[in-house]
C-alpha cells in the first residue's frame, strides 16, 4: 500500500504545474461571470442565461520559475519521470517556487432580477479541477540521486533532506451555487453566494515535518538511514487500489462524483461588495472560497509519525530511468524485514479539507467619452444619478489586487487596468499584472454584444502569445451568454 503513496505523490506532483486570479473578468463589462469573482458586483440587466457547457471555459497553468516551460520540461518526454527529471535539471528551481493548475467549465449558469428590482439572483453549477504544489527540492534530488547527490560514487553523510517541503493539494469537484446581489442604496451594493460542493477526487499533504540523514556505516558495514521528527500525512479520496498496489482511474466514477454520487459533501460561501464612493470612483472587494469538504469515498490516509532508523547494506542509489521501481522495491523490502517496527500506517477514516481563501479588491475611476447616440445594451438599475447614466460611452482606469492563502505560501497579484466601451456592441479591457509568475504580464479581454447574445474572451501573458511553449504561465477564458434587458 505504501508504494501507492509514492505513485500518487509522484504523478500528481507532475500535473500540479489552486483558485485563480481572473483579473480580466473581474468587474468587466456587465458580464454575468463577474458575479463569480465578486458576488456583490452590480448588474444592470433583467436576467441572463449561459449556454450550457459554453458560458465559461477557463484554463490556467503556471509555474513561478520562468524556466519551467513546455520546451524546457515537457517537449520530447513520454512519461512523468522524464518531466520531473527535467525540472530537477533546472539550476535555479528551489523551494521558493510553486506550480498551479486550474480548469473550470460552467455546466449551467443563469440569473434573474426579482420583482423588487434591487435584488438579482444568480444560480448554476460548474466543474472545477485544480492543483497546487511547492517544489520539494530536497525530495526530488534524493528521489533521482539518492545519497550520492553529486554522483561521484561517494555517499554524502552530512546532507539533511527536509521532508516538510512535501506540500501539495489537488481537487476535482462539482459546485452548485445560488447567490444574490442587492442594491442597498445609490452607493452600496452587497452580495453573497452559497455553495454546495460534491467532491469527486482529492489529495492533500500539507504542514508536514521531518528530515532524513544518512549516518556513517557501523563496524558491520551497514548504513544507517535516519528519519527524525517525522509527522507526515497524505490524504486521498477517489482512488481505487489494484491488487498490485497501483491506483486505478475511472472516468465514469469521477464524472458521477461531480453530482453527489459518492458521498463527498461540502459547503461554502463567497461574499462581495461594490461601493460607489463618488460619481466617478468605485471600489470593490470580495472574499471567495470559504469552503470545506468532508471526504468519505475511497479514502486512504498514509501516516508516518515518530523517529525511526533503517539499517541497510547499501546507501540509497536509484538507477537512471528506474527510479520509481527502485523506491517501490525499497519500501516493500523494508516493510518485509521491519514489519510493524516501521511507523508507517494506513487508515481509512473520513477527513475534512478546507480550500484556500481568496481576497480580491479594486478601485476604478470612470471617465466619460462620446455620446452613445443609440440605445445602450443595458438598462441601468444601479443608480438614478450616476454620471454614466447620461447616454455616454465610458472608459475606466483602475487597480486590482488579488491574494490567495495557501499552506506555506501566499499567492498575490497587483493589476492595473483600462477598460473602454467602444460602442453598444464592443467593450475591451487591457491589464498589466505583476505577480508571483511574471513582472510583465499583459492581458486583454474582449466582450461583444449582438442583440441578446454575448461572447467574451480573455487571455493573459500576451507577450508570449507567439511562443507559448516558452511561457511559464498562461490563462484563458471564453464563453457565450444570452443577456436580456
Amino acid at each position: 500500500m505504501y508504494k501507492q503513496l509514492l505513485n500518487i505523490g509522484f504523478i500528481f506532483f507532475v500535473i500540479s504545474c489552486y483558485a485563480q486570479n481572473k483579473q480580466l473578468t473581474y468587474n468587466f463589462d456587465q458580464l454575468p461571470q463577474t458575479l463569480m469573482s465578486n458576488p456583490g458586483a452590480v448588474v444592470n440587466y433583467k436576467n441572463h442565461i449561459g449556454i450550457p457547457l459554453l458560458s465559461s471555459i477557463y484554463l490556467q497553468v503556471g509555474a513561478t520559475n520562468k524556466n519551467v516551460t513546455y520546451n524546457n520540461v515537457i517537449a520530447g518526454e513520454s512519461n512523468a519521470g522524464g518531466v520531473l527529471r527535467n525540472m530537477n535539471d533546472i539550476n535555479d528551481l528551489s523551494t521558493d517556487d510553486y506550480f498551479q493548475f486550474n480548469q473550470q467549465i460552467e455546466i449551467l449558469y443563469g440569473g434573474i432580477r426579482l420583482r423588487n428590482e434591487k435584488h438579482y439572483v444568480s444560480f448554476g453549477m460548474y466543474e472545477v479541477m485544480d492543483g497546487f504544489s511547492l517544489y520539494p527540492e530536497d525530495i526530488v534530488e534524493i528521489y533521482f540521486n539518492g545519497d550520492d547527490r553529486d554522483r561521484d560514487g561517494i555517499p554524502e553523510f552530512d546532507r539533511v533532506t527536509n521532508l516538510n517541503q512535501f506540500n501539495m493539494i489537488g481537487n476535482l469537484m462539482g459546485v452548485y451555487h445560488v447567490g444574490i446581489s442587492s442594491k442597498m442604496n445609490d452607493r452600496l451594493n452587497i452580495g453573497a453566494r452559497l455553495k454546495l460542493i460534491s467532491g469527486s477526487m482529492n489529495f492533500n499533504s500539507t504542514n508536514n515535518t521531518g528530515n532524513y540523514q544518512l549516518s556513517q556505516p557501523e563496524s558491520s558495514g551497514l548504513y544507517h538511514h535516519n528519519f527524525n521528527n517525522m509527522n507526515v500525512i497524505f490524504n486521498s479520496s477517489g482512488f481505487s487500489v489494484s491488487e498490485t498496489g497501483d491506483f486505478e482511474t475511472d472516468t465514469g466514477s469521477y464524472i458521477q462524483g461531480l453530482f453527489f454520487a459518492n458521498g463527498n459533501f461540502g459547503m461554502g460561501i463567497d461574499l462581495g461588495i461594490t461601493y460607489q464612493a463618488t460619481d466617478r470612483v468605485t471600489v470593490t472587494a470580495s472574499v471567495l472560497d470559504l469552503d470545506y469538504i468532508n471526504y468519505s469515498n475511497d479514502i486512504t490516509s498514509y501516516i508516518i509519525v515518530n523517529d525511526f532508523l533503517v539499517k541497510d547494506k547499501d546507501y540509497f542509489d536509484p538507477p537512471f530511468g528506474g527510479e520509481r521501481e527502485y523506491w517501490k522495491d525499497k519500501i516493500d523490502d523494508y516493510r518485509y524485514y521491519y514489519g510493524d517496527d516501521l511507523p508507517l500506517d494506513t487508515i481509512n477514516i473520513n477527513y475534512n479539507n478546507f480550500r484556500s481563501p481568496i481576497l480580491n479588491a479594486s478601485a476604478g475611476y470612470v471617465m466619460s467619452n462620446k455620446s452613445k447616440g443609440a440605445k445602450s445594451v443595458f438598462r441601468d438599475v444601479k443608480c438614478d444619478k450616476c454620471l454614466y447614466n447620461r447616454g455616454l460611452y465610458t472608459s475606466e482606469l483602475g487597480i486590482q489586487t488579488y491574494t490567495i492563502f495557501r499552506p506555506e505560501k501566499i499567492g498575490w497579484a497587483v493589476t492595473a487596468y483600462y477598460s473602454r466601451e467602444f460602442n453598444q456592441y464592443i467593450n475591451a479591457k487591457i491589464t498589466y499584472t505583476y505577480d508571483n509568475f511574471s513582472p510583465y504580464n499583459i492581458g486583454l479581454g474582449i466582450s461583444t454584444h449582438y442583440r441578446r447574445l454575448n461572447f467574451y474572451a480573455t487571455m493573459d501573458n500576451l507577450l508570449y502569445l507567439p511562443r507559448l511553449k516558452d511561457s511559464n504561465y498562461q490563462s484563458l477564458q471564453l464563453g457565450f451568454n444570452f443577456i436580456f434587458e
